[in-house]
């Protein structure tokens, strides 16, 4: 009777084991998949709230900068390697369109249902749309003084705390930096739908959790790398990228890219793709490259 019991018993182990061995892998491809649609659904909303912008302005919007007039904003700097500290342009509701010194995330916020952020010039809002979901938790982070992964980077953020963040950046070859420097859908000569409006921005998984301003910098500040890329490469978010992020694209997502167009649609581009494809996809230009993959 024991030795009928034990063999019952390992016959239940096994069964279970198997059982295990293939519900975990299936649990993981659901998370994934469910993480894949959030991505796309933040693009979705950002589509709407870009679209919205350029019906109402007629261009789109720019990714900010520091006006050339004396500002009484918060001053908010970072301290580049072996250079003097930069002041970036801070985000201001008085400057609605053309000249707005925060970012495309900060300008576009009145039209996805943020008004009340955009008004205040609430640093600490954490955009929902504005996070991946499997990069970092949707909360305002500190910056640290001296950033602890890259070295001789110091950051000075007029002691207001906690700064809401975007995993996504734009095309700055559309959404460009500098004051007045807009662009008009008319003026992407590639067409619309073969363009890169934003995308999933790559991060240092490292430099994620420290908080700093890397190619990180706030939805708030205008004329960053955080907000604003034209690099060629895609890259999945891990330990030690360091300098490799810096003006590419990436994810947490095991299978590639999300990325969303001028024209409103997103799709997903695999971490493969070649940079000559992603290159004519960031270049406005007509005849650019090879668009489609």
């Amino acid at each position: 009777m024991t030795q009928v019991r034990r063999i019952d018993v390992i016959g239940f182990g096994l069964v279970f084991g198997l059982a295990i061995g293939l519900v975990l892998p299936a649990i993981a491809k659901v998370r994934a998949e469910a993480a894949r649609n959030h991505s796309k659904n933040n693009l979705r909303v950002v589509a709407g709230g870009m679209h919205a912008f350029v019906e109402t302005y007629g261009f789109f919007p720019g990714n900010g900068g520091p006006p050339m007039e004396v500002v009484t904003t918060p001053d908010v700097r970072t301290g580049f390697p072996d250079s003097e500290a930069f002041r970036w342009g801070y985000a201001d509701p008085k400057r609605a369109g053309r000249l707005q010194t925060g970012c495309w995330a900060y300008s576009i916020l009145p039209y996805i249902g943020e008004g009340e952020a955009f008004r205040t010039v609430d640093h600490t809002r954490t955009v929902p749309a504005y996070y991946t979901g499997t990069r970092r938790e949707a909360k305002p982070q500190q910056v640290p003084k001296a950033d602890p992964v890259y070295a001789k980077w110091t950051y000075m953020d007029a002691g207001l705390g906690p700064w809401g963040r975007v995993d996504y950046a734009a095309n700055d070859q559309v959404v460009r930096g500098g004051m007045g420097n807009v662009m008009r859908p008319d003026q992407v000569k590639d067409g619309l739908a073969e363009t890169f409006l934003i995308g999933e921005k790559a991060m240092d998984a490292d430099a994620v959790k420290t908080g700093g301003w890397y190619w990180d910098e706030p939805i708030v500040l205008g004329g960053s790398g955080g907000t604003g890329r034209k690099g060629d490469r895609l890259m999945r978010d891990a330990p030690k990228l360091i300098e490799e992020v810096a003006d590419n694209w990436g994810s947490p997502d095991p299978e590639g890219v999300w990325f969303l167009f001028c024209d409103g649609h997103a799709r997903l581009f695999k971490y493969d793709t070649p940079t000559k494809v992603i290159a004519a996809h960031i270049s406005p230009n007509k005849n650019d490259g090879d668009d489609l993959p």
